[in-house]
């Protein structure tokens, strides 16, 4: 009994990491889904690439996920133009972010 009680206690530690890690790395893969589409939403509305660049926070079991969008100084047009695109392809669990308008 002693031994299987030493089993459990001294693997516990490891398994719970593994699912912690598990679970980031699956919000950080749906987190990179969204960007995906972000940036698939952007070249469509502006007909092609652009300097608009795309980040996203994944949603944690305490706050949504962000969707960042920003543009070099003189280019927010394009971000004006590119973000109702975006903003309607987002999942419910993300804000859109736009910086510097």
């Amino acid at each position: 009994m002693n031994d299987i009680l030493a089993l459990l206690f001294g693997t516990a530690p490891v398994m719970l990491a593994l699912v912690w890690r598990n679970a980031i790395d699956r919000r950080r893969d749906d987190a990179d889904t969204v960007t995906a589409t972000a940036r698939a939403a952007i070249a469509k509305a502006l007909g092609g690439e652009s300097l608009v660049a795309v980040r996203t926070d994944p949603p944690t079991p305490w706050s949504h996920g962000r969707v960042h969008l920003t543009a070099p100084d003189g280019y927010w047009l394009l971000v004006d133009e590119a973000c109702l695109d975006v903003a309607q392809r987002l999942p419910l669990a993300y804000d859109l972010v736009i910086h510097g308008c």
